[in-house]
């Protein structure tokens, strides 16, 4: 599978010669390495990909054969580290380039790799002027995957190889659509009816931030109440979070800690976190009065305050930030 490509930050590079940490830590200490676009790793069976916004993670995939499941970040990142054979690259693309492939991840098409035998393209473009159509087109030529935006009806740009965000006409597309590949096989095209957005996976950093912040608390609670009552305040709020957010399933509780990894949406991670701690406050609702509460749930998050503030943890919070 090979998405257009643009700037090689890193080609064709096995993972042995590289220092991981390295390169996912580059756009923190250079402003030159952050950038929009993704890591490869091609390994012997499939192939991994890290979606990067300003140089950071944002999300993950992994693609064997025609199938392509999200994965987490910490699952792509692990198995770099674990794995003695694979091929890194590293390609700088548009930002709108790496939103439509994580797109394509998590919002369902109006069709899925059609041909020309199955859908007209002149009839196709044809209708969505008609309809003036927002969204967007995947293209699958052989191994090759081009994409094409499509605004009031109109395709107004695309991104083919390495030919990036050029202007795209009806006609222009219409002959994309209709060749072949070099195998001779047809190309294959799939329609989505929403513009990109930016899809953001919570972080393995985040997700560390998130744990700590939460094991700072309930250690709080249970060196002021006892370890006793806080496992009990735990198993009831861990046992509604559950229902509620399926993700919170994949963080277990060993005596009065939280440990885990999950993939999950970055805001409503915080959410769920957030919420789950509110519902473990609200059991010691019978042994302490609020003000209390808000005394020991600040004196917890001292060292995490504005970490957590950035990441909008207060906006669910019952004790918002001062």
């Amino acid at each position: 599978m090979r998405f257009p490509r643009g700037r090689a930050i890193l080609e064709n590079t096995n993972i042995d010669f590289v220092n991981f940490d390295n390169i996912l830590n580059a756009g923190k200490r250079e402003r030159s390495h952050k950038i929009h676009g993704y890591i490869s790793i091609i390994y012997s069976q499939e192939v991994d990909f890290i979606f990067l916004s300003l140089g950071e993670p944002i999300n993950a995939a992994r693609f064997r054969l025609a199938e392509r499941t999200p994965i987490s970040i910490s699952d792509a990142i692990n198995k770099v580290k674990q794995s003695s054979v694979g091929i890194l690259n590293i390609s700088e693309v548009p930002e709108e380039l790496v939103l439509m492939i994580i797109s394509t991840l998590h919002l369902n098409p109006v069709f899925k790799m059609k041909s020309v035998q199955e859908v007209s393209p002149e009839k196709m473009i044809g209708q969505l002027g008609i309809e003036k159509f927002t969204g967007f087109l995947e293209i699958k030529k052989g191994s090759e995957m081009f994409y094409a935006i499509i605004e009031n009806g109109l395709p107004t740009r695309g991104y083919f190889a390495d030919k990036l965000n050029v202007q795209v006409s009806p006609s222009l597309l219409v002959t994309v659509l209709k060749a072949v590949a070099n195998d001779g096989t047809p190309v294959l095209f799939s329609l989505y009816d929403e513009l990109p957005k930016k899809i953001e996976q919570a972080t393995p950093a985040m997700i560390q931030l998130v744990l700590k912040s939460t094991n700072s608390i309930i250690r709080e609670f249970a060196l002021s109440y006892g370890p006793t009552f806080a496992k009990k305040g735990l198993s009831l709020a861990k046992t509604h979070i559950d229902d509620e957010y399926k993700f919170m399933k994949d963080f277990t509780l060993s005596n009065i800690e939280l440990a885990g990894d999950t993939l999950a949406p970055k805001d409503e991670f915080v959410k769920a976190f957030a919420e789950f701690v509110n519902r473990f406050m609200k059991t010691y609702d019978m042994v302490c009065k609020d003000d209390v509460k808000e005394k020991v749930f600040r004196t917890a998050l001292k060292d995490f305050r504005f970490a957590l503030k950035s990441l909008g943890y207060y906006n669910y919070s019952m004790f918002k930030d001062e």
